[in-house]
């Protein structure tokens, strides 16, 4: 219960208390915190009071409301230092929180005159097209489009990528395990489709980034991705490659994801 004896308001009382719940994890973030009429009784204040906070801490960027479901903990911004490891799920993790993609396509195709010259790969040769959608937790934050050469992944199917990632596919297949990736971001205008998918407002801002991956001095991937930009920002050169225990034996590996 809140003391109304103190020289500052119940409005004010009820929104430290709701931030310390926020910043203490009690909490975590993305999760729905507890509703109106349960704040209510808790806390012995009216719904007018506990609608006034919400909506402060909601402008605030600490909650968020999404219609027919209730109001939930805003999630983090991260940022993510490319001079490391390429791993998005890592530095989501990192927060103790879930992330998971989702392979929206997976289909051989041509390659076209400026993939064959970022890929090198000749006339002859055709490429994978992979497309997919990241997710922390529940919430989509990112949309992604790969080409790589079929030679690299022969006998993949869409589960295995599923399962296991693409850096780990094309090493099972090839043996190639990714090494440096070159990077080049920008702002723009979401595109159309890819805002849907995102489920964002036409226009939106948002981080499109290209991303050349090789692995002893071959191009092995072409990435274009639309990451939201409210949730992820990125910083300089990364490298790829790190230790892992993997098939019995440590190896130099990626992140698989």
């Amino acid at each position: 219960m809140l003391d109304d004896t103190l020289p500052v308001t119940l409005q004010y009382q009820l929104r430290s208390k709701l931030l310390e719940k926020i910043e203490k994890r009690f909490w975590s973030p993305g999760s729905q915190i507890t509703s109106e009429r349960e704040l209510c009784d808790e806390y012995g204040v009216s719904r007018i009071t506990v609608r006034e906070v919400v909506k402060e801490l909601v402008q605030e960027g600490y909650l968020v409301k999404k219609q027919g479901k209730g109001t939930f903990v805003t999630l983090p911004k991260f940022e993510h230092e490319l001079s490391s490891s390429y791993s998005l799920s890592q530095e989501i993790e990192k927060e103790g929180l879930y992330s998971d993609f989702q392979i929206l396509g997976f289909k051989k195709c041509n390659a076209t005159s400026f993939l064959k010259q970022i890929l090198g790969i000749s006339d002859e040769d055709s490429v994978y097209e992979i497309t997919r959608l990241r997710f922390i937790g529940d919430e989509m934050f990112a949309w992604e489009r790969s080409f790589t050469p079929c030679s690299l992944m022969e006998g993949a199917d869409k589960e295995q990528l599923q399962k296991e990632g693409l850096y780990f596919t094309i090493f099972r297949c090839s043996g190639l395990m990714a090494e440096e990736a070159e990077v080049e971001a920008e702002a723009v205008n979401c595109p159309v489709d890819v805002a849907e998918l995102l489920q964002l407002k036409k226009n939106t801002a948002v981080l499109h980034l290209t991303r050349v991956t090789t692995a002893q001095n071959r191009c092995i991937e072409y990435c274009e991705s639309y990451i939201r930009s409210d949730k992820y920002k990125y910083k300089y050169k990364q490298i790829l490659r790190k230790k892992v225990f993997y098939d019995g034996a440590y190896s130099d590996q990626t992140d698989g994801k």
